[in-house]
């Protein structure tokens, strides 16, 4: 991640976004560092590239059995030159060419995972060239990957939800109902943050004692090729609480309050990857509350509770590195230029955020 680039004998060139990370919607803005230090080489044309793209791939099956599938979808691939020399021959001299260009509002996040057999990322990169116009010499080039945030598309505010089941034991004798209610403190979390629930619960009316609640941070990948897709779920982390006696609640100011902390259980190191949107690539997180009943109560539904929070991406550090400038940078630098894409170069989007809970009981 971050940035990569071509040198030449004849200088350098560099591209830098101003902000390492953007919310899809935002203003991106930036700047082309260029620095021709010495004379001869053929060309005049500045342009500026960006590539956003989603790739995935998975195994199905063992041996002579085994299939691969893989899926690409791109956003954004489109050329633009912004500036063009008069002169077909490069001039000694340092130049700074400023950029900017409107994100679509409904491009993914950023995401990158790669399991043991299925992988899947999304990407967004800009590019600068100084481009040759000698068929047989490279050009000078660079080109910095830069993240996009999934946008929050609703206000970050607290989420509730309340259910009520009657319980049966051996299929159908009625032990009574139970309700349970739950309030979120929010609906977007950076991992490590501390979610917050407040769970009131009335068993006064059912005759079976609630042992436990388990609390999970539960995730769901899907990753697509064509007409093909693999699901992966896991369970991030598990939290057990107390549960509470047949006949008994804790209602309004004898509520729980529940503190977890959002991170890898057994692994507290690893990053969460985040959650994203995409159309060949999607990930959702999910909060799930669940009582365990004495008893057998297999044919019966329980009232579980689940809400769906967005994890947005934890930016590292020291993702991008610094310009290390020439001692004698004094640049000329040109006015901005405000780069527009082509309808044809945009874009193949299908953002619609998934809301059903897979992990729900079935009722």
């Amino acid at each position: 991640m971050g940035n990569s680039q071509r040198k030449s004998d004849y200088g350098d060139i560099a591209i830098r976004t101003e902000q390492p990370f953007y919310f899809a919607g935002d203003l991106a803005r930036g700047n082309i560092y260029l620095n021709i230090c010495k004379t001869g080489y053929k060309g005049n044309i500045i342009e500026f590239t960006i590539v956003g793209k989603e790739k995935t791939e998975w195994d199905e099956g063992s041996g002579d059995e085994q299939r691969t599938y893989r899926g690409k979808n791109k956003f954004y691939s489109q050329s633009i030159p912004i500036y063009t020399f008069q002169n077909q021959i490069a001039e000694i001299g340092q130049y700074v060419f400023p950029f900017q260009f409107q994100l679509h509002p409904q491009i993914p996040g950023s995401f990158d995972y790669k399991g043991l057999h299925d992988s899947g990322y999304i990407t967004y990169k800009v590019k600068a060239k100084f481009k040759s116009s000698e068929p047989n010499k490279p050009s000078i080039r660079n080109k910095q990957e830069f993240l996009v945030r999934e946008p929050i598309k609703q206000e970050v505010i607290g989420q509730q939800q309340e259910r009520m089941n009657n319980i049966y034991v051996c299929c159908c004798i009625n032990k009574g109902t139970s309700r349970v209610k739950s309030f979120c403190d929010k609906n977007h979390y950076l991992q490590g943050d501390t979610a917050k629930l407040t769970l009131e619960i009335d068993n006064s009316n059912c005759n079976l004692n609630i042992e436990y609640f388990d609390i999970e941070l539960l995730k769901e990948l899907i990753l697509r090729a064509n007409a093909n897709s693999h699901k992966y779920t896991q369970r991030i982390l598990t939290q057990r609480i107390p549960g509470i006696q047949a006949g008994f609640k804790q209602i309004g100011s004898e509520s729980r309050i529940i503190e977890i902390i959002l991170m890898n259980q057994k692994r507290p190191q690893l990053v969460l990857t985040p959650t994203t949107n995409g159309k060949i690539v999607n990930q959702q997180y999910y909060l799930k509350i669940s009582p365990k009943f004495q008893g057998c109560i297999c044919c019966s539904a329980i009232p579980v509770i689940q809400f769906q929070i967005v994890m947005l991406y934890l930016i590292p550090p020291d993702y991008i590195q610094p310009l290390q400038q020439p001692s004698d940078w004094n640049p000329q630098t040109f006015d901005p230029v405000l780069i527009k894409f082509d309808q044809q170069h945009q874009m193949n989007i299908t953002n619609n955020m998934q809301q059903n809970g897979p992990f729900m009981n079935k009722q």
